[in-house]
């Protein structure tokens, strides 16, 4: 979160040559996406894994350094909140059968990091948000690294008040106020990074934000925060409220948020997205590099404290590259799950792709973000507007029949990418078992919660089956329902 950064401090002079190199900077990308060199390499996934660390009792404990002292594994990065964790997984090609590999992978890690959890009597969970957390969890929880803390410092500044959580559902509200930014940390994700060619970057970006809503609706896993039953993905409103930079001095008008779906459609390449970055918000890390400016290093640390749902990003390695990193949906339940979400998201973007002039026509933009909203909110039982090719007019459909609709075509996109078909059978029968089931991670665990009792013992007692199901790998459409064990 805010990359690699060494100070906490900063001075004007240092905000001053941080802007003219970003602006520098944004010159030069220009440059590369013009000349083609950006256009050429392996169409390749890769994705982040951001975890919780529990006691055995499944609360939360910061015990994230000591952890990671443990494992010495360069995958495992610590994350905001010293009981959060980020497991990185390696690229590999899209062609093939790279969700099955994700899916094993992550089983693999999870169980390789619980082993050495057992050290420090903990436990290690990738859920979207840890219903155990109380309040009192955040205080004094951020991990101590001179990035995070200026991080914190730089949004709080830009402020000036404190940030404010407001949260409403039919069963439950949470309405608080916190002086830092730690509540970003009760959200976890899994972030998928997709290497494309910088000429075909607009229209695989505008498909990936308009299936992003889909895909976040059967993937819910953030039902419960504080003990109240909220979205069906509850991430959703608490990251952009736990680090908003705006505060009440613009009585008449307000900057965009820094957690955003987006502005529009892009309308010819990547440049967009990095121009509106630069423009549209203030440096919070003004610190500069001694890295050549060609290879855009405080124009990426600049985009990594803009946090778009789906974000760009430049990567200098083998000769400098564009990727999309798809920051929407949340950690867990199993490496199965989010291994078949992921295949249909890229698969039903790739069969949208080259209809993305006439889909963007047919659904203004502010109906995408609308979109992302109400699946965060309702889940599979969601209706989105969604466009057709006879369309005359607007209508919104329930999301699991556009996601049941749109199966044969996420197949097609697969194949097109060189995924092998029985890779992409797999992935999307389990999309299809899901959606028979109706049962999602956020499902489970809101029922789970209530039969349970509703209260922290409840909650508890909730992840001690979820950690076992997690661990056994099956995906969550086929868990038993959670309930006491008498």
């Amino acid at each position: 979160m805010g990359g690699s950064t060494q100070r906490q401090d900063y001075t004007d002079e240092d905000y001053l040559r941080f802007a003219h190199r970003v602006r520098t900077q944004l010159a030069l990308l220009a440059g590369k996406l013009k000349s083609g060199q950006l256009d050429h390499g392996p169409c390749t996934l890769g994705a982040e894994l951001e975890l919780y660390l529990t006691d055995d009792t499944f609360c939360p404990m910061g015990q994230n350094k000591a952890l990671l002292a443990l494992i010495n594994d360069p995958h495992l990065q610590l994350e905001l909140n010293r009981f959060n964790l980020e497991y990185n997984l390696d690229p590999l090609p899209a062609a093939g059968a790279p969700f099955r590999h994700m899916a094993t992978t992550v089983q693999q890690a999870l169980a390789m990091l619980n082993e050495h959890a057992r050290q420090l009597n903990g436990r290690v969970l990738a859920v979207g948000i840890l219903p155990t957390l109380q309040r009192a969890d955040f205080d004094g929880c951020m991990t101590d690294e001179a990035r995070y803390h200026a991080l914190a410092r730089g949004l709080r500044d830009i402020r000036g008040e404190p940030f404010r959580i407001h949260i409403e559902a039919p069963e439950g509200v949470v309405e608080l106020c916190s002086d830092d930014v730690s509540l970003e940390g009760a959200n976890t994700s899994w972030q998928v990074h997709l290497r494309v060619p910088a000429r075909d970057f607009a229209d695989w970006y505008n498909a990936i934000q308009m299936v992003t809503p889909l895909a976040l609706g059967m993937a819910g896993n953030s039902p419960l925060l504080f003990g109240q039953s909220l979205w069906e993905e509850t991430r959703i409103a608490l990251f952009r409220q736990s680090i908003d930079s705006r505060g009440s001095r613009h009585p008449r008008w307000r900057p965009p948020a820094r957690v955003a779906f987006g502005e529009g459609w892009v309308r010819d390449s990547a440049w967009e997205l990095f121009a509106s970055s630069v423009a549209l918000y203030p440096p919070i890390l003004p610190e500069c590099s001694d890295a050549p400016d060609d290879a855009l290093q405080e124009l990426r640390l600049h985009q990594g404290t803009v946090w778009l749902w789906n974000r760009p990003v430049f990567d200098p390695v083998e000769g400098g590259h564009l990727r999309i990193e798809m920051r929407a949906l949340p950690a867990g339940p199993t490496g199965a799950d989010m291994a078949a979400t992921t295949a249909f998201l890229i698969g039903a973007a790739n069969s949208l792709r080259p209809r993305m002039r006439e889909l963007t026509a047919a659904l203004p933009f502010r109906y995408a973000e609308y979109n992302l909203v109400a699946a965060a909110r309702e889940g599979l039982s969601a209706r989105l507007v969604w466009p057709c090719k006879t369309q005359i007019e607007l209508f919104d459909r329930r999301l699991d029949d556009i996601v049941r609709e749109l199966l044969p075509a996420s197949r097609e996109g697969l194949l097109a990418l060189g995924v092998h078909a029985d890779e992409a059978d797999q992935q999307l029968a389990l999309i299809q078992a899901r959606l028979e089931s109706g049962q999602t991670g956020s499902r489970w665990l809101r029922a789970g919660f209530h039969a349970l009792g509703g209260d922290e013992h409840a909650a508890s007692a909730l992840l001690a089956q979820y950690a076992q199901h997690q661990a056994d790998g099956a995906p969550v459409h086929t868990w038993p329902r959670a309930g006491r064990h008498d």
